[in-house]
């Protein structure tokens, strides 16, 4: 991979770590035992490699007396918790239990499990055997049992802040040991893959197109025993292992699972704290001269590049220096690679990288054996922040399994119990929310910040394509194209049903005002009705034509669906019997929003009219006013709080607020370069929000026009905007993937949100201002409580 790495000058480690990097699950831990002289790894760690084993130096989201080591913390050290912090797990994430390099050709396992499949490894006792063909010189083996689980931070803008203004108090830290380390050869983790027993190997030499034979022995409690052979010559003990080795047996010290995988089974107790993967991140400063930049310096700070002024190129004179057998590092790692990429490429006078960047840069394609040629051909963006941070461009997915087979519903253990309070866990029923704590301390305010937001991962097979609260905020619900609906207890955060009964796209949601239904409309031309107490289908209305949305009228009487073709179909609550079919739009019906008071509603779409009823009237099938103007489709609207306003968005690129019983146009904003495609009224209605593709809202007075603020920060399309109801904030969701929150006093960002992996489509805030709820292309929901911001 990094072409400086020459096979006959790798030690087994750097083998190891080399053949199996491609698997994407990070850099491979040689000895994954946890170091006598200090805790398990975990996320957080701060630290280096050393002949294939990660050494901590200390824990950054550790307060100073729970560190794992004894070294103490660095000066002025301050935790890593920030608010809103997503952190994922522990999951089964690995379901294929023997990994092995792409050298290997013609896999064969003796139990008759096909190549690539999920081994059969027995849990206590047997064997199995492995014979395959040496594709090159080199290659390398990871078995473990019984599984393994990981455990990530999702939140990278918070991790690069946060190593952006510590960075040079860590080098300093080691400095005092005289440890002697350079920039990129510290590592901050990320996440974690444990496992409790493994057995690994790495082999190099004439051995391509031989054949060879790995055995494993699986009747110890201790670990796995391994022996491997090519062409019938056992590897050197060098080249291999199994353990764990040196495991001090002690249930206090880390979460212990049966044998069986679950708790308090019969069998042998085994600690999940063999660490054999670990995703991180690390740092290069650029260098002029002599001069390091600090981390905190901005693009204006750095010096020339000019060879006439006297500075040198931060790549041709790096300081990491070369060994006596020519390799340019100590251990093999691409996240160097990616470091330099990124300070060639832009004026950074930091790089930030992580070992994900790559993976998510790379996953159209096979990993790449030369990584800096590949990322030349590439050449992905560099972003540039506000301190010279340099960081590329790539949209992480943390759901990544390797195989498409479900995982075992078995207990999923935490990463520790020594301190499992600081990491909220999801378990069998889904994530948990982490409660105010009901006694003080230092260390409950920092894990109060420390929540895992959201649902697991994966939970539609397909794009979120409906969203709505229940009245009362207790419930959510989100609809797929994968067919699927999805209930939500909103307290808890936990996934009440899920309810399949339609055969397309889930167009659209709404509850009943007595959250007794969930209506779902769908392009199967059907609205079913779903008991919320038990998930079960009611009953299924008819309207024989596909559905884009539905909604209740404020007062619960009636259930009104907007059709493709145009229509709107109109039920009476009380027996679901059709009252009325309304046929007055020309085009698809894409929302219909009522006024607070429940007087009135809105209804438009792709057509540039938008139409203003009067509920009490509506059976009579004329509107009471037709908003005329727009030049293209009307795309979304809002009601003023009182009612007698209310402002639509277009893609003609304006938004226009008018008077609801006349449909004069009070005010016509022009305040964005693209279509406008989502608006939305303040609570004290004196202002409107409107976002648009040219990936800025736009916060104006309602009543002057006058621009009062923007909103700049993403980066692409924005699809959704909405007031908090007490008007406190302003969130946003766009195509970049992620959901910012705004101070809607001054427009300043107070949090942004980077758990998803694709476009976010829509951003909902619970009608008691509790929490805060998206859903994205990549089929995942996130409720996220407000009370720690």
């Amino acid at each position: 991979m990094n072409t400086t790495f020459r096979s006959e000058t790798l030690h087994s480690w750097d083998i190891y770590a080399q053949q199996l990097f491609h698997h994407g699950h990070g850099q491979a831990i040689w000895l994954p035992d946890p170091d006598p002289t200090a805790r398990e790894v975990q996320i957080g760690d701060v630290g280096w490699m050393r002949e294939g084993t990660f050494l901590q130096l200390f824990n950054a989201m550790k307060s100073e007396d729970k560190q794992p080591v004894l070294y103490g913390v660095p000066e002025e050290y301050t935790p890593f918790d920030p608010p809103n912090l997503i952190v994922s797990g522990p999951q089964e994430r690995i379901l294929q239990r023997f990994l092995y390099s792409r050298t290997v050709r013609e896999v064969d396992v003796s139990s008759g499990a096909s190549a690539g499949a999920p081994l059969p490894i027995p849990t206590v006792s047997g064997g199995a055997s492995f014979n395959f063909k040496c594709g090159a010189d080199v290659g390398a083996f990871l078995v473990f049992s019984p599984k393994s689980y990981s455990m990530d931070i999702e939140s990278k803008r918070h991790v690069v802040n946060y190593i952006r203004a510590n960075f040079t108090h860590w080098l300093a830290f080691a400095d005092k040991f005289g440890l002697e380390k350079k920039d990129q050869d510290l590592f901050f983790v990320c996440g974690t893959t444990k496992t409790s027993r493994w057995a690994r190997a790495a082999f190099r030499g004439q051995y391509k197109k031989k054949q060879g034979t790995i055995t494993a022995d699986f009747s110890s409690a201790a670990g796995l025993n391994l022996s491997v052979s090519i062409s019938n010559q056992s590897l050197p003990t060098s080249s291999y292992g199994a353990g764990p080795t040196r495991r001090a047996r002690s249930p206090t010290l880390s979460t212990v699972v049966s044998a069986s995988g679950s708790p308090d089974a019969e069998g042998v107790d085994e600690p999940i704290d063999q660490c054999i993967f670990i995703h991180y991140y690390k740092v290069k400063r650029r260098i002029w001269g002599n001069k390091v930049m600090k981390a905190a310096a901005g693009p204006h700070d750095l010096p020339s590049p000019d060879p006439d002024e006297g500075s040198v190129d931060p790549v041709a004179e790096d300081d990491s220096g070369s060994d006596d057998e020519g390799r340019s590092q100590e251990y093999f790692d691409p996240v160097n690679e990616l470091l330099d990429y990124i300070l060639e490429n832009s004026e950074a006078s930091i790089a930030i990288a992580s070992d994900r960047d790559l993976y998510a840069l790379f996953k159209d394609q096979e990993f790449p054996d030369d990584v800096t040629a590949a990322l030349y051909e590439l050449q992905p963006s560099v972003e540039l922040d506000e301190h010279g941070v340099g960081t590329v461009s790539a949209a992480i997915d943390f759901s990544k399994k390797t195989t498409a087979d479900e995982p075992d519903s078995a207990y999923v253990p935490p990463e520790t119990t020594a301190d499992s309070s600081a990491h909220p866990q999801e378990g069998a029923d889904g994530p948990s929310r982490l409660e105010s704590p009901t006694h003080g301390g230092d260390d409950e305010e920092s894990l109060r910040k420390m929540i895992t937001y959201g649902a697991p991962t994966s939970i539609h097979d397909g794009s979120v394509t409906a969203l709505t609260y229940s009245a009362d905020g207790k419930y959510a619900a989100s609809g797929s194209e994968d067919t699927t609906i999805i209930l939500w207890d909103v307290p808890t955060n936990n996934p009440l049903h899920k309810l399949s009964g339609h055969c397309d796209t889930v167009s659209s949601l709404a509850f009943s005002r007595d959250n007794e239904y969930l209506a779902s409309g769908s392009n199967d031309e059907k609205v079913i009705l779903w008991r919320v107490q038990d998930g079960q289908e009611d009953r299924r209305l008819s309207p024989g034509v596909p559905i884009h949305t539905v909604a209740y009228t404020p007062d619960g009487s009636k259930l009104i669906a907007g059709a493709y073709n145009g229509s709107l179909i109109i039920w009476e609550t009380e027996g679901y019997q059709q009252l009325r079919v309304i046929t007055k739009h020309l085009a698809v019906i894409t929302f219909i929003v009522f006024s607070p008071d429940g007087r009135l509603m809105a209804t438009g779409g792709t057509e540039s009219d938008c139409y203003i009823w009067d509920l009490e009237t509506l059976g009579q099938g004329e509107p009471k006013s037709v908003l005329q103007g727009h030049k293209g489709m009307v795309c979304s609207a809002a009601f003023s709080p009182d009612g007698n306003r209310i402002v639509t968005a277009s893609d003609d690129g304006s938004a226009r607020v008018w008077k609801t019983e006349t449909g004069e146009a009070l005010v016509i904003l022009h305040e964005h370069t693209g279509p406008v495609w989502t608006v939305a009224f303040s609570p004290d209605g004196k202002r409107v929000a409107s976002g648009s593709s040219d990936s800025t809202v736009k916060v104006c007075d309602s009543f002057s026009g006058e621009r009062i603020f923007s909103l700049d920060g993403h980066d692409s399309m924005i699809n959704a905007v909405q007031f908090s109801p007490g008007g406190q904030f302003i969130a946003s969701a766009a195509s970049d993937n992620t959901v910012r929150l705004w101070n809607a006093a001054d427009g300043s960002c107070v949090a942004t949100f980077n758990e998803h992996s694709d476009n976010v489509t829509t951003v909902l805030f619970s009608p008691t201002d509790g929490t805060l709820v998206s859903g994205s292309h990549d089929g995942t929901v996130r409720i996220r409580p407000l009370m720690t911001i």
